[in-house]
This record gives C-alpha cells, sequence and structure tokens, in this order.
C-alpha cells in the first residue's frame, strides 16, 4: 500500500472541537494548502493535509497510469480514519467531487464527518455542467493547453491575472498529470445530494474560470447548503489574496455545526 504524505499542524491553542482534513483537486497536492494550512491553525484549528497517489510528496505506485476516482476515494476515506476524530473535510474543485462521492455514499458507508465543505467544487455532474456551458457559449479554457500545465493556461484557468511569474511557475513546477481513468471514471460516477447526512457548506470564487457561479449555487441548492461567494477570486482559491473569506466562512460553520471548545 503506498503512504501518503499527510502533513498536520497543530494551533497553539486548539478553538475548534472539529479538525479539518484538506483534500486538494486535480494536478495539486497537499503543497497548495501550504499558506492556508498555516492560516486555519492560527485561527485555532487542527489543520490535516493529504497528497492522494502520484501527487505532491506521495509516491505514484506501480500501475499509476491504470488508478480511477475511486483509489481517491479510497484514499480520502483512509485519511479520514487516519485523524482519528470525526473532521470537517475541505475539498477542492475535484476533491470536492471525492468528498461528494463519500458524503453521499456511492462508494460505499459513508464515513463519520462533521461537515463537508466544496472548495470551487466539481459539480455533480461534470459532464452536463462542460456541454451546457458550451453550447451556451460560456468561456472555455485552453484544457488540452492545461492538461500540459502550461503557464499561460494555468494562468487563465487557475490563477489571478496578475499573479507574479514567479510564484505562477512555482505552481506549474508541482502540478504533475491525471492517469486517464481518473478523468473517465469521474463522468461516470455522480454523488447523490439527497442522500447527504451531514451539513455542507459550498464556497465559491466568483472569477472562478472553470465552475462559474451559477454551477456552485445550484450546488448548494442541492445539499441545502451555506453558499459562500469570494469576491474577486480565481479557482484556486487557497492560493488567493481572497483566502481569508474562504477561511471566515469555514471559520462560521465549524461554530454554527460542531462549536467552539473556547470563546471567540
Amino acid at each position: 500500500m503506498t503512504t501518503l504524505e499527510h502533513l498536520t499542524t497543530y494551533p497553539v491553542q486548539r478553538r475548534y472541537r472539529s479538525p479539518l482534513l484538506l483534500v486538494h483537486g486535480a494536478w495539486h497536492g497537499a503543497w497548495c494548502w501550504e499558506a492556508a494550512q498555516g492560516d486555519l491553525a492560527a485561527r485555532g484549528f487542527e489543520v490535516h493535509a493529504i497528497s492522494v497517489r502520484g501527487h505532491g510528496g506521495s509516491p505514484a505506485p506501480p500501475g499509476h497510469w491504470r488508478s480511477t476516482i475511486l483509489d481517491y476515494v479510497r484514499e480520502v476515506r483512509g485519511a479520514i480514519a487516519a485523524v482519528g476524530e470525526r473532521p470537517i473535510v475541505v475539498g477542492h474543485s475535484a476533491g470536492g467531487y471525492v468528498l461528494q462521492l463519500l458524503i453521499t455514499g456511492v462508494v460505499g458507508p459513508r464515513p463519520p464527518l462533521a461537515g463537508a465543505v466544496l472548495l470551487c467544487s466539481s459539480p455533480v455532474n461534470i459532464g452536463a455542467y462542460f456541454l451546457k456551458r458550451g453550447l451556451r457559449g460560456g468561456p472555455m479554457v485552453n484544457l488540452p493547453a492545461l492538461l500540459r500545465r502550461e503557464p499561460a493556461a494555468v494562468r487563465q484557468a487557475l490563477l489571478r491575472p496578475d499573479v507574479p511569474d514567479a510564484e505562477l511557475e512555482r505552481h506549474c513546477g508541482r502540478m504533475v498529470a491525471e492517469p486517464p481513468l481518473v478523468t473517465l471514471s469521474s463522468m461516470l460516477l455522480r454523488p447523490r445530494p439527497a442522500a447527504c447526512r451531514v451539513p455542507v457548506l459550498v464556497i465559491a470564487a466568483e472569477c472562478d474560470a472553470i465552475f462559474d457561479v451559477a454551477i456552485q449555487r445550484e450546488m448548494a441548492h442541492a445539499y441545502n447548503a451555506r453558499f459562500v461567494v469570494a469576491p474577486g477570486a480565481a479557482h484556486d482559491l487557497m492560493l488567493d489574496p481572497a483566502w481569508p473569506v474562504a477561511a471566515e466562512a469555514i471559520e462560521r460553520f465549524a461554530r454554527e455545526t460542531t462549536g467552539a471548545l473556547l470563546a471567540i
């Protein structure tokens, strides 16, 4: 079994009952949460971040090219168990899709969670979303260039236009390709929002070039979830100047769903 990268940051003084588990999206790894993880710990959370197989500091197992989204689901399920408490899981982009599969029981028993945060998450039906977006003439990213992690495409799709070149190159250098079956299997499995039994928070980025605010609002409605939009933010919200909006929303969500250990 592959040993996954699992990074833990402890607060100086813990203020929230539930730990946080941060799950990255496609091409990324635990590295993308570096600043956000420190910020959340400073707010009083115990914070965990993992890299799924072949991403970040997690090695690719033999035959990684045959990996599917189900392998990622199993690894996130294992990370939830490793935390040892009922965490609030934050899933970004494709990590949000993995989280939806777990909380809706599509791929086995629902894990014990205190809550779920869908951060610029893949929608319930990603294929239908992109088809509808294309038919109505919505702006589309340069997917082939993005799959090659070309800096201009990464800037357009994931980050703000004014991100410094050095920062852009650093992020591109740490991104990795996804096995083809991960994308294919993601198109076939659909979460079942009506089967969700945990509180959900949906956080959208106002200028998300991948998953727009309209589909995020639709997803929040499907999950009967709280809904927050980060003004001016791009898809990689944890790397965006508007991150504090998301962090404050996660704090409120934690207080409302699990309570605080200490008065805030």
